[in-house]
């Protein structure tokens, strides 16, 4: 039996962060659903959630579902992000409970890049006592009892996946399972973590470009988000946007703060592009991607491989997930390089 520690903290916490007026009793706030993690010693840690849910059980009508939608992550990358996953109306209440379902399977890819399907089975509480999952047909489903204040404003809560506790057993093998530990995370440590460099991520498709002013608005299909990025300095970031733009592609983009009020300031962003492998030149990091059935273009991987972002194996014909940070005016430039056959939202 292999047994390897990950860690897993899967913790949460709303904070208020805008104001409301008048004097009454605010009757409902905007909250923001994040998701981050901190460092893990996995190359790749690939799950998806179905649906998050704050409740105050016993009290008709309070209940907010944060998210009704699949959103699949790759936990490793959230190690100096916060990745929005959704923002939703909810009642101003104080809810007792977080209610998590996911998906049972969860993808594990190690430091020498072997892979492995395994299934979440159990977790941990913060006294460090092991519980079974919830699970049934492939979910599986956690509820945390914290008290969570929802105020007029903008609110945040945030799932923090710890990854360097959850446990791994009988990797790689088909009897491998995962335990996660769960917590919650207080308003101070995710100050903290702001505080000492965590950027704000989100994704979704651009409209209204304008690479005169440097602007464009990034919908997620919930929401839309004002976007300034004149403070990103990427090779032909401008040729960039519009190929994502005109392909109709994902963009990534990391803020300080993210904000529905005001403009997000960009520090960071990327074009995920996904797609099939083919052409590979070993020698020189390239590849062809075949992307959208019938589209290609010229990767050139070697930044990623030399800052090991290349997760999984690279083979002719892999489906890969490729977050493209610049273009040369031959190849597209990749930051990283993630075997995958589904979409990775971060």
């Amino acid at each position: 039996m292999r047994r390897i520690l990950l860690s897993g903290v899967l913790a949460a916490s709303i904070t208020f962060t805008s104001c409301g007026g008048g004097g009454g009793v605010p009757s409902s706030g905007s909250v923001a659903l994040f998701a981050t993690d901190d460092m893990s010693s996995h190359r790749q840690v690939i799950t998806t959630l179905y649906r998050g849910q704050i409740s105050k059980p016993g009290a008709a009508g309070s209940t907010c579902e944060m998210l009704s939608r699949p959103v699949t992550l790759d936990l490793s990358n959230l190690s100096s992000v916060m990745q929005l996953l959704n923002v939703a109306d909810c009642t101003a209440d104080t809810y007792s409970t977080i209610h998590l379902e996911f998906q049972q399977s969860v993808k594990i890819t190690d430091q020498a890049n072997v892979s492995g399907a395994c299934s979440f089975t159990s977790f941990k509480d913060s006294l460090n006592q092991t519980h079974a999952l919830n699970c049934a047909g492939g979910n599986c489903s956690i509820d945390l009892s914290h008290n969570y204040n929802v105020s007029a404003g903008f609110n945040r809560l945030v799932l923090d996946f710890i990854l360097r506790e959850f446990e791994v057993n009988d990797f790689p093998s088909a009897d491998c399972t995962v335990g996660m530990k769960v917590s919650s995370l207080s308003y101070s440590d995710a100050d903290f973590k702001k505080r000492n460099g965590y950027q704000e991520g989100l994704t979704g498709y651009i409209a209204g470009l304008s690479t005169s002013a440097k602007t464009f608005v990034l919908n997620t299909g919930t929401n839309a988000f004002s976007v300034n990025y004149s403070m990103v300095s990427l090779q032909n970031i401008d040729q960039l946007l519009q190929f994502a733009v005109n392909n109709n592609l994902r963009v990534n983009i990391e803020s300080s703060e993210i904000s529905l009020n005001s403009a997000c300031i960009a520090s960071a962003l990327f074009v995920k592009v996904g797609g099939v492998v083919s052409g590979i030149n070993a020698a020189k990091h390239t590849f062809v991607l075949t992307h959208q059935t019938d589209k290609t273009l010229s990767v050139d991987y070697s930044e990623a491989e030399a800052n090991g972002r290349v997760k999984g194996r690279l083979d002719e014909g892999t489906n890969v997930e490729v977050r493209v940070k610049g273009f040369n005016g031959t190849n597209y430039l990749a930051d990283q390089v993630e075997a995958s056959d589904v979409e990775i939202e971060d």
